[in-house]
């Protein structure tokens, strides 16, 4: 009687089990209706984030003549390379203010990832007395609009000296510290003790565990937020403008707007919609180059520095 039962209950569970692995005709036609509808939500939003910068690349290959037509199209007809000419031809100082811009931004980027990953290995690792305390304090900061302390930060870096200066510039940046020493603790938390451990036991100090064991483990989240930094500081615009007054020292987001639009203004030529497209798109390549190159590593990051 006892085996009969349990048979039975066998058979209802296997039965059970098996309707649940082959779901019906209608709820498989639902899943794919389903299916369908979220890849069709996923497109349009594919398309109204690429659209403005096709737009872009479409504006910067056409001539004025068919830029300013009453329907311009998004197919360019004849497409042209003189947007770009003119665009280096009018900004000789064009390389000078990229090179600024990546001198700038690398440093920053550098001492931005140091910074973080030592902050957060101490605050994800370390025991010290109010260290929830800094940490969630420092969090609060990032609620504080960076415009609102402008007035402070110029005083203060003019009683330093370091205004109209690159150095100025890539400390002031690295700075900005709450979000990546976030991502760095997170990335700490969720990597195993046991190889920190193992390297304590060998006869490692704190230091070398995390410089030779936590450190490689970690490159994940370093890569998240060194590209979150290059692209913040490759495209900032007003603290640069506040802090720099000296032409040569420009960046490219303040010499495009102070030299390439204004120059073009003052001597009474008209500056094309194309040619501006083609500047802006010279220089967000970097950017875009940067991310394509790393995407991987950089969706791997954020799985891993971003997890509570």
């Amino acid at each position: 009687m006892t085996s009969q039962i349990r048979g039975g209950a066998a058979a209802q569970a296997s039965k059970a089990q098996g309707q649940f692995v082959t779901p019906s005709p209608l709820a498989r036609l639902w899943n794919r209706r389903q299916q369908l509808l979220l890849r069709l939500v996923l497109w349009v939003f594919l398309l109204a984030f690429l659209l403005p910068f096709v737009w872009a690349v479409s504006a910067s290959l056409k001539t004025r003549q068919e830029l300013y037509v009453e329907m311009p199209s998004l197919i360019t007809l004849n497409p042209t390379l003189a947007n770009y000419f003119y665009v280096l031809r009018r900004m000789p100082a064009f390389l000078t203010y990229f090179q600024n811009s990546a001198i700038v931004t690398v440093g920053a980027t550098v001492l931005q990832v140091v910074v973080a990953a030592l902050a957060g290995y101490a605050f994800a690792r370390l025991r010290f007395p109010a260290r929830d305390l800094i940490f969630y304090s420092l969090i609060l900061l990032t609620f504080v609009p960076r415009a609102g302390g402008l007035m402070v930060q110029y005083e203060l870096m003019s009683f330093l000296g370091l205004r109209n200066s690159q150095l100025g510039l890539i400390l002031a940046f690295a700075a900005g510290v709450p979000i990546p020493i976030f991502i760095m603790r997170q990335t700490f938390l969720n990597l195993p003790h046991e190889f920190e451990d193992a390297a304590l036991i060998d006869g490692a100090n704190r230091f070398q565990a995390f410089l030779l064991v936590m450190l490689p483990m970690a490159t994940g989240g370093m890569l998240v937020v060194g590209l979150f930094e290059f692209i913040r500081v490759w495209g900032e615009y007003l603290f640069t403008l506040t802090m720099i007054d000296d032409p040569r020292l420009y960046t490219l987001g303040i010499g495009i707007a102070m030299q390439f639009i204004g120059l073009a203004l003052e001597d009474g030529e008209f500056t094309s919609y194309g040619a501006e497209a083609a500047v802006y798109l010279l220089t967000s390549a970097p950017v875009l180059i940067l991310f394509v190159v790393f995407q991987r590593m950089f969706i791997r990051g954020m799985m891993e520095g971003l997890k509570l």
